[in-house]
């Protein structure tokens, strides 16, 4: 073939190598670049006609240093392949050339007369950067598209699973729940409204509508302004009469919504309706509680302004009286002092001295009778124990059995007050009233309920003529017994009969019990409960001032 021709073909050939985007060397043994093409250049790594001889390695990565480089071991671990198959391959993110290269090496074609070492492989170099980004991007798209579909399913099981919840809710809610179309026809009616309007479960709805399954009375409201009002304002609420089963009107609170569509045209309404017979019988008895329990507060402002009388006049009875008389020896004293008399200043000081006592003595059974210290110190147990030695030696004649098997722990704190207010009040009733030469107080547990029993053996009376109104001074005492009791949370029973003695019992539910049932109470009747106690602590605490400041006189 003509020299010409074959340079021609040969400078063709490498044109179109020079032309190709890889990048194309073929090395030697060694891997040393015998040729490379002018991708070389393109991708700025040197010159054709400089890189000759050069390894393949420290063209592609100047100045790299690293003994575990990829392209090092590559060289190193493809010879076996090549030996094998005739090609290797890899795909590889390079960190210096910032591309992501396909390497595919392999076995040349070996011309007749050329020595096997002097041309070893052909390397192939492919920049896929860009088809390694589309592909990543397609990935993402399909893990997002994945996403969406994954999640609009969850969505749809979601609001399958909210339509069969809904759906068990309506089946089972007490209240009237009804679906009209726009026209007002009922096309569904949950349980609880099939029953009220005598529907079985399977009975056609046909020839329903919502203003049907009012009472006569109330369906020129519903439809001259619940239906109008829903329609233009999306809902209407107000009171009405359902009718039900037999012709039975029950008085409701109803809430009417209007449905509309995407374009915003009517498509229906839903009904929803509360018998409120229940809650009229509530508000009732709320209102019957509310006037007992205004009568009970007035009730207990009169039990305590006879309380503050009763205090008034044994302070000016009986210390008003002392003190007036320790005011008179102490201004003769004084006289006599100024007059320079010792002997007379002497004389009356030390008759003062039994007075100034007898009145600390009198100011102390007035406090111990308001409020005993000892209930805040010691606690009830101890102060009962105290209270009925009391008893028993300013009455010789009363014999008190006393049967206390609780401990101080089982005894709620607001109610130790109680106890000892009734039991003050039950003994001093049976000595005063009944004549009593004994009696029996029992405080003990029944199962989780404490219960406290007083019973005497004095001559008794009559419960309904106590309970006379006409006659209210003879039943102020166990009035605000009963009264304690209650507002403690306890119920109260007494028993008595003419010559046959008297029993009280009051039983209080468990502390844990009781705390409950005061967090339910109306607020009026808690504030009752602690502005009691509050005046229980208040006014020993200031007569306790008191005999502080007396203490003084004492010789």
């Amino acid at each position: 073939m003509d020299i010409e021709v074959l340079e021609e073909i040969k400078q063709q050939w490498l044109f179109a190598a020079d032309s190709m985007p890889q990048l194309i060397c073929l090395v030697d043994h060694d891997w040393r670049v015998l040729r490379a093409n002018r991708t070389i250049e393109r991708w700025a790594l040197g010159q054709v006609e400089e890189i000759g001889g050069a390894h393949l390695h420290d063209v592609l990565h100047k100045r790299c240093s690293d003994r575990s480089c990829y392209l090092k071991l590559l060289w190193q671990g493809s010879a076996a392949a090549l030996a094998q198959n005739g090609r290797a391959e890899c795909n590889v993110w390079d960190p210096l050339l910032k591309r992501h290269l396909q390497i595919r090496i392999q076995m040349p074609v070996q011309e007749a007369g050329t020595k096997p070492e002097d041309l070893f492989a052909v390397v192939v170099i492919d920049d896929v950067s860009e088809l390694k980004a589309s592909e990543d991007q397609s990935r993402r798209t399909t893990q997002n598209l994945n996403r969406r579909v994954e999640h609009e399913e969850q969505k749809r099981l979601q609001a399958e699973k909210v339509q069969a919840h809904l759906r068990t809710i309506l089946d089972r809610t007490p209240v009237f729940v009804a679906m009209a179309d726009r026209t007002g026809a009922l096309f569904y009616l949950n349980p609880a409204a099939r029953t009220l309007v005598g529907l079985g479960a399977q009975e056609d709805l046909s020839g329903l509508t919502l203003i049907g399954c009012q009472a006569p009375g109330a369906r020129a409201r519903i439809a001259e302004e619940a239906l109008p009002a829903a329609e233009r304002d999306g809902a209407w609420s107000g009171d009405s009469l359902l009718i039900g089963r037999g012709g039975r009107e029950m008085k409701s609170f109803l809430t009417l919504l209007a449905h509309r569509d995407t374009q915003g045209h009517l498509e229906g309404y839903c009904l929803l309706g509360r018998d409120m017979s229940e809650w009229v019988r509530s508000e009732e008895a709320l209102r019957l509680t509310q006037n007992e329990l205004w009568r009970l507060s007035a009730q207990h402002l009169t039990i305590q302004e006879s309380e503050r009388r009763r205090i008034a006049v044994d302070l000016h009875d009986g210390l008003g009286q002392t003190l007036s008389l320790v005011k008179l020896s102490i201004e003769d004293a004084a006289r006599s002092a100024r007059d320079g008399v010792a002997d007379k200043t002497a004389a009356t000081l030390a008759r003062l001295a039994p007075t100034v006592k007898s009145a600390l003595t009198e100011l102390r059974r007035i406090s111990m009778n308001l409020r005993p210290a000892s209930l805040d110190d010691l606690g009830i147990l101890a102060t009962l124990s105290w209270y009925f030695r009391e008893l028993e030696a300013t009455c010789p004649n009363i014999r008190v059995e006393r049967d206390i098997s609780v401990k101080e722990s089982d005894v709620a704190e607001l109610l130790k007050i109680a106890i000892f207010r009734i039991v003050q009040e039950a003994t001093n009733n049976a000595i005063k009233h009944a004549g009593a030469d004994r009696i029996k107080v029992s405080l003990n547990k029944e199962h989780d309920d404490l219960e406290l029993l007083i019973e005497d053996t004095g001559r008794g009376f009559d419960l309904d003529a106590v309970a006379d109104p006409s006659t209210p001074e003879r039943g102020l005492g166990l009035q605000s017994m009963k009264e304690r009791a209650e507002l403690s949370g306890a119920s109260y029973a007494i028993q008595s009969a003419p010559g046959k003695g008297t029993s009280i019992c009051v039983r209080w539910p468990s502390p844990e019990a009781f705390e409950q049932k005061l967090a339910t109470m109306p607020p009026p009747l808690i504030r009752s409960v602690r502005e009691s106690s509050r005046y229980d602590h208040e006014l020993p605490s200031q007569l306790s001032a008191c005999i502080a400041c007396m203490r003084t006189f004492e010789i």
